[in-house]
């Protein structure tokens, strides 16, 4: 299980993508990082009203609501906030 997400700044999400950062493409309003719990599985969250907000201080950065609840058609195995890069497991 993975307990921090670095943030990675981006033009285009990358196809192969690393455990435990953040990548955060303000171009296409959309952050995307490798679920916490290492299956390995993408996690999508996009930016904007009514589904995810991101917010930045610094180097950090808090992604709400949290991440598990609204996966696709099956209930989700995980769920965690983040919060100043920090997963905060529920």
């Amino acid at each position: 299980m993975i307990n921090e997400l670095s943030p990675f700044y981006c033009e285009e999400i990358p196809k192969d993508k690393a455990t435990g950062v953040l990548y955060i493409c303000k171009k296409y309003k959309t952050a995307v990082h490798l679920c916490a719990c290492g299956c390995g599985v993408d996690v999508v969250t996009p930016i904007k009203e009514g589904e995810w907000t991101l917010t930045e201080n610094d180097d950090n950065v808090t992604l709400r609501p949290s991440i598990g609840n609204f996966m696709g058609e099956n209930p989700y195995h995980a769920h965690y906030l983040i919060t100043d890069n920090k997963v905060e497991w529920c």
